[in-house]
């Protein structure tokens, strides 16, 4: 079993007041105790096979210092290898952090826009409780966001094979008012359980969509000791419908060290509050790592690697030979100021390997590279920014899009489950979770955009597509349509309205007075020439 502190620390509150430190990876698969039925520690066996996938990818995850750590296994010393030798082959191995970005990247992908908190109804209508927008803000009761939340319970997911979320409310007792409830930070929360906490579970029956009647957490918890020192405590929750147990350790020997019952308390939910996200299922709370494969190759790269470097170091200096020289004379000075004795048939010359050899050991790290490539989410490493068809890209992102689409559907329930779980604490009527399911990230180039402004132009799509389409590739930010073509129609209006105004005042009238009225008036204003002739007759 690892050590506290070997990983990712992830702090989390619980009822019991104590704070703890998520377990993240053990270096080998775990090796079963004793299996005492009262023993809270008992790991069950699902846990055990799935633990033998799991070392793959904490090598991986916890990078180049764990991979040095664990040299007798990925990097054993060859037979007649000095140990000076060794541990230098050892120092010089690193861990190229492949799966990992990989994973990483794939939760960009699935959480690159915000997540969204809709009103409850199925049509949309309503508002979302002010306090769920303010509650996203923080969701660990630590300042983490939603989004952040779940994108290391994305990524995880994705390393693993599933991850989960434990919900949770610091006390039962209502609070009067909602400032009341605020200062005394009485709302629920939510901690992230790696899938290497959990030492089993029992479900109320073996019927398929069972609810869990059990589950038990590894965790170890940091508590003061003495003025500044603190103490790492390794403690085991139970959690069962409507209350929770903390086992921890007691005795002075080993020998006489037992599990024994530390805290306990009740919730006010009838089910276990844990929420899980799968990226590859088997069963409840069961699964494989969907990139294994990819782990196994990352470490191969990393072997070869080490391999290549250590001969690199070994062989980059060629080696002088001396023919005829006599050894005896004592050490040889190389420089510029020395010169070396050699007798007539002497000659002396410099040795080294041919490229060849490190030629083979690069093209296998290359292989390796492009099969970690193609068997990892393809568009994360070699995105093409060229001309591409659109049939080639729709096949390029089939695989990489449904494991995609499983762990945002699979994060999305998780989160909503959740947010449920939350919402019977809390006494509120819980929002929509909505993640946005497009995850081609190909924006619109020029000339594509060039087009649709074309087509707006000559009639044939409307104002709204273009902003759609526009929106969608990328090229405009996350904005309102339907808003932005009101004021988009506003703003033309008082365009229209300003030219109107200028264009009479350029004419000398009035704004708001038509030209022909004007006409009219300066008719009027002149004499009639008929009128004219007839006073001159009657002069």
């Amino acid at each position: 079993m690892a050590q506290p502190g070997s990983g990712f620390p992830v702090d989390g509150a619980y009822p019991s007041g104590l704070a703890h430190t998520s377990y993240t990876g053990a270096p080998e698969p775990y090796e079963q105790g004793p299996t005492v039925g009262d023993d809270p520690s008992f790991i069950s066996g699902p846990v055990m096979e799935m633990s033998e996938a799991w070392a793959q990818i904490d090598v991986c995850v916890l990078g180049t210092q764990f991979f040095r750590r664990q040299a007798p296994i990925y990097l054993p010393q060859e037979p007649e290898e000095d140990e000076k030798a060794w541990r230098r082959r050892i120092y010089h191995a690193t861990m190229a952090p492949f799966l990992v970005r990989i994973a990483e990247q794939a939760a960009a992908l699935i959480l690159r826009k915000p997540i969204q908190l809709e009103p409850p109804s199925e049509d949309g209508s309503g508002d979302v409780d002010p306090f769920w927008e303010e509650w996203a803000g923080d969701v660990d009761g630590r300042g983490c966001d939603l989004d952040a939340f779940a994108r290391r319970l994305a990524i995880r997911a994705i390393l693993y094979g599933h991850s989960s979320i434990l919900v949770d409310y610091p006390s039962q007792e209502p609070a009067p008012t909602l400032q009341v409830e605020r200062e005394l930070g009485l709302v629920p929360y939510l901690s992230h359980v790696d899938i290497q906490q959990i030492l089993g579970w029992r479900a109320d029956s073996t019927a398929p969509n069972s609810s869990l009647a059990q589950v038990r957490i590894d965790e170890w918890v940091v508590e003061p000791k003495g003025e500044f020192g603190e103490e790492q405590i390794r403690q085991i929750r139970v959690l069962e419908p409507g209350r929770w147990r903390v086992f921890r350790l007691v005795g002075d020997s080993d020998n006489a060290r037992r599990w024994s019952l530390h805290a306990e308390g009740t919730t006010s939910l009838s089910r276990i509050p844990l929420a899980t996200a799968y990226s590859n299922r088997i069963n409840d709370l069961q699964s494989r790592p969907p990139l294994l494969e990819v782990a196994h190759l990352n470490i191969a790269h990393a072997q070869r690697t080490a391999d290549l470097t250590h001969a690199l170091h070994v062989a980059a200096l060629p080696v002088l030979v001396l023919k005829g020289f006599d050894d005896q004379s004592g050490k040889i000075g190389l420089s510029a100021n020395t010169a070396i004795l050699l007798p007539p048939e002497g000659d002396a010359s410099y040795v080294e390997p041919t490229i060849a050899a490190f030629d083979a050991q690069q093209a296998r790290i290359t292989e390796l590279e492009r099969q970690i490539e193609s068997l990892g989410i393809s568009t994360l490493f070699a995105q093409k920014m060229g001309a591409e068809t659109a049939e080639s890209k729709r096949l390029s992102r089939t695989d990489s899009d449904s494991l995609l689409s499983i762990v945002s559907k699979d994060v999305q329930d998780a989160l909503q489950k959740a947010l449920d779980f939350a919402a019977e604490f809390a006494g509120k009527e819980a929002p929509r979770v909505t993640l946005d399911r497009d995850f081609d990230l190909q924006a619109l180039d020029a000339g594509q955009i060039t087009q649709y402004q074309a087509l707006w132009q000559n009639g044939a799509i409307s104002h709204e597509t273009l902003l759609r389409m526009l929106k969608q590739g990328e090229v405009l930010p996350d904005i309102d349509i339907d808003a932005e073509i009101e004021l988009t129609e506003q703003d033309q209006a008082k365009s229209m309205a300003l030219q109107s105004e200028l264009l009479n005042s350029q004419q000398g009238q009035p704004a708001g007075e038509s030209g022909p009225s004007g006409e009219e008036e300066d008719q009027d204003d002149e004499p009639d020439d008929d009128d004219e002739g007839e006073e001159e007759q009657q002069n």
